[in-house]
């Protein structure tokens, strides 16, 4: 099996390397790294929200031989610049596509549109979105209680899966319930390596839950991102 380049873009975009293709996860703003042209490059974006997609990955469409573009259904309704792109494939919440050399699946997002999990070459990787345990301080009980709900029956879609790589949101306005999403995957999914992402660019949250986590349950598989452009070379 292949080794996986990710390079952490901003907020929850990341760039993944293979040893042939690039899989490029809700990018909106940052630098990209160089691209070679001789790979192919899979852009996913898992809603329409303006921190996940932006119109501007149409522009990479000659970046390397080959682009496709998965995009959650719901961009469809909400923009029409894929229109301009050549390969674009749209997908709902539970459904699986083959597309070259690897077999993408989804689940329901808690908020808009999907989360992603790929295979390819021999690796697996989960990118969340915006499924997450969304737990707001001073929302009505019941409305937390029904995110809780929502967010543990889809991460039962995930426990059979054994995931190399997985971006797991760590949001800081939820105060003290934000960590609640990624500590639910930590104990009841897991993933050899766990990016916090959608942090709104306060990397400390990062190195404080890693610390508390690492303690708590020995893991040591959570990615310490502290800046835009940081890679991490995974076996």
């Amino acid at each position: 099996m292949s080794k996986l380049t990710v390079t952490y873009i901003k907020h929850s975009g990341f760039l993944i390397e293979t040893a042939n293709s690039y899989l490029l996860f809700d990018y909106w703003q940052g630098k990209l790294p160089e691209l070679q042209y001789d790979k192919e490059l899979y852009i996913f974006s898992s809603h329409a929200h303006h921190d996940h997609y932006t119109k501007d990955i149409f522009k990479l469409e000659n970046k390397c031989q080959r682009v496709v573009y998965v995009l959650s259904s719901d961009i469809k309704r909400a923009s029409s610049f894929w229109k301009k792109a050549e390969n674009v494939i749209f997908m709902k919440p539970h459904e699986e596509k083959e597309i070259d050399d690897c077999v993408i699946s989804t689940l329901k997002s808690t908020d808009e549109g999907v989360a992603f999990l790929v295979k390819t070459e021999g690796k697996t990787i989960y990118h969340a979105g915006d499924l997450h345990w969304w737990d707001w301080p001073g929302e009505p009980e019941e409305d937390n209680k029904m995110m809780e709900q929502l967010y543990k029956a889809e991460m039962e879609y995930l426990k059979a899966e054994k995931i190399d790589c997985a971006f797991v949101v760590l949001d800081p306005r939820q105060e003290e319930s934000g960590s609640l999403g990624i500590e639910y995957f930590i104990k009841n999914v897991g993933a050899h390596f766990i990016f916090p992402m959608h942090c709104w660019e306060q990397y400390d949250i990062i190195e404080k839950y890693k610390k508390d986590v690492d303690r708590k349950f020995l893991t040591g598989q959570i990615m310490n991102i502290t800046a835009p452009g940081q890679q991490f070379v995974l076996d």
